[in-house]
């Protein structure tokens, strides 16, 4: 056991590296292109790869592939080989320079051009981290966090992944938006707003789930039209078609020049928790936090959410 443990596979990392692009591209051609050698090398390299395994990881399509029983086993195993040999490079780099790894966080849109606006210069000045913000919805950020593609993530759900590290960037409450002038109560009882034609995001955004949930929407009468973002929601609104709700954090971006009225809800705790996660003992852990603060007081600053 000890000396299998030493041993030296039959198999590089390049050569995981040519199956986990094949499969993410879906076939040889793109996956040779995005590697940067020819086809035929990157098929001879997985086909060594299969050899050297003893089993078939792609089944052949015409110009497709699609993935064998085995391939579905190993692939997720691959990617894990391949995110631990990147983070040997990066623990090494951050022994150096700490500063010198750019951090990939994900953020999510319903706050992403609301809080990053107020923080973005404040975390660049020097010397400091250098981040790179990618936008992406809940789901897509997780997946990110767990394959290596993203350092961090800022969410407003608990993530699913238990063992990820989770730092509580403070609440957020919602308001509920309605055309300018309309009739009705304020501050606006969950009550009446169940008894309106509500505007909601499309699926996949958790500000949708929040809405229905958390202000007990469920009998409410859910317009047919669903926007893909804040903005449009805020204009379909201001034309009149109905209410919605809203990040406060997105009030003076999104309703300043609107014909939109904004109403804080009667009842406490309408609104969400922002949270940041990231995976556990990650190698530039520290810089990590750093953003999280500038994060977190960007949040509890009563300048952002009005």
């Amino acid at each position: 056991m000890t000396m299998r443990r030493f041993q030296s596979p039959d198999f590089s990392l390049r050569q995981l590296q040519y199956a986990v692009a094949v499969l993410e591209t879906g076939g040889f051609g793109t996956a040779a292109t995005l590697c940067g050698v020819s086809q035929p090398s990157l098929s001879a390299q997985v086909a060594k790869l299969e050899s050297a395994l003893g089993v078939r990881l792609f089944e052949r399509l015409g110009r497709g592939v699609m993935l064998t029983g085995a391939g579905e086993r190993l692939l997720p195993v691959f990617r894990e080989a391949l995110a631990s040999a990147s983070r040997v490079q990066a623990v090494s780099v951050a022994l150096q320079d700490p500063y010198a790894i750019p951090l990939r966080i994900a953020v999510i849109p319903t706050i992403a051009p609301y809080l990053l606006s107020r923080v973005v210069d404040r975390i660049s000045q020097q010397p400091g981290p250098i981040v790179h913000w990618l936008e992406m919805q809940t789901h897509a950020a997780e997946h990110a966090v767990e394959t290596g593609q993203a350092d961090a993530m800022v969410i407003a759900d608990p993530p699913t992944d238990a063992g990820l590290t989770v730092r509580t960037l403070g609440w957020e409450p919602f308001v509920a938006v309605v055309p300018r002038g309309s009739d009705g109560p304020n501050p606006v009882p969950v009550s009446w707003l169940q008894e309106q034609e509500v505007l909601l995001l499309e699926d996949g955004h958790c500000l949708r789930e929040h809405a229905l949930s958390t202000c007990m929407l469920q009998a409410a009468q859910e317009s047919a039209f669903r926007a893909t973002s804040l903005p449009t929601l805020v204009q379909m609104v201001s034309s009149g078609m109905g209410v919605s709700v809203l990040p406060a954090m997105a009030v003076q971006m999104e309703c300043a020049r609107s014909r939109v009225d904004t109403r804080a809800f009667s009842s406490p705790g309408i609104g969400r928790t922002l949270t940041m996660a990231w995976r556990r003992n990650h190698p530039i852990d520290g810089v990590i936090v750093e953003v999280a603060e500038h994060l977190e007081h960007a949040v509890r600053d009563r300048s952002v959410i009005v």
